[in-house]
């Protein structure tokens, strides 16, 4: 049963982190005028972006269902603590927030001065998964530490969580010009370390079968 878990959970991880690297490339290609450094994702799935229901149903709907899948089976893959369930919490967390941006999409911009339910519930539903990015890759390269063979992923972990920190510093300021390239950061580390982690829980049960 590890061993499938291990394998679902490194299929779920890999096909999330491609889907949204994908998402966000074509979906930028046919925004005319989309700056990836200044604007949000959201803003591709946003109400009255081009192809935004496209984004939004197509792209972050199953993105979110896939990074939640791997949170589950990574937990029953990798070895049992508190620090392991606490951090797959928190990436279950953070995949919520792409499940969110499918059934609230921010308004068009995703900077109304008025905004609307759907933008109100598009924050609020992300909100709890950015702010806990940082710690959760603490966590995790904590529990990470204590896996067999695993102080590599550790470290990637730890390295994520400044790169997580810096983001979510930089997407506080919704004015700044590098808002984008900040959001794209902070997305980076945490997807960063799913891939590793995936790669891990996936060779690991492999090698073990073996």
């Amino acid at each position: 049963m590890a061993g499938m878990n291990g394998k679902l959970a490194m299929i779920t991880g890999l096909l999330g982190a491609a889907w949204l690297v994908a998402m966000v490339l074509i979906g930028g290609a046919s925004f005319d005028g989309y700056d990836h450094v200044a604007q949000y994702i959201s803003e591709l799935g946003a109400n009255g972006a081009p192809y935004g229901w496209h984004v939004s149903w197509m792209g972050f709907l199953p993105i979110g269902v896939l990074i939640c899948a791997f949170a589950y089976f990574a937990w029953r893959a990798a070895p049992r603590s508190v620090l392991a369930t606490l951090g797959f919490v928190g990436v279950f967390l953070f995949s919520i927030g792409y499940v969110g941006s499918a059934f609230f999409p921010c308004d068009y911009g995703c900077r109304p001065d008025n905004p609307s339910f759907s933008q109100v519930m598009h924050e609020l539903v992300g909100l709890a998964g950015y702010l806990l990015a940082p710690l959760t890759l603490i966590v995790l390269g904590l529990a990470a530490w204590k896996w067999p063979g695993a102080a590599w992923l550790a470290v990637v972990a730890f390295i994520a969580a400044v790169g997580a920190l810096v983001g979510l510093g930089g997407i506080m300021d919704a004015a700044s010009p590098q808002v984008g390239l900040y959001q794209r950061a902070l997305e980076a580390s945490v997807l960063g370390w799913i891939v590793s982690c995936s790669l891990y829980l996936g060779l690991k049960n492999k090698t073990a079968a073996q």
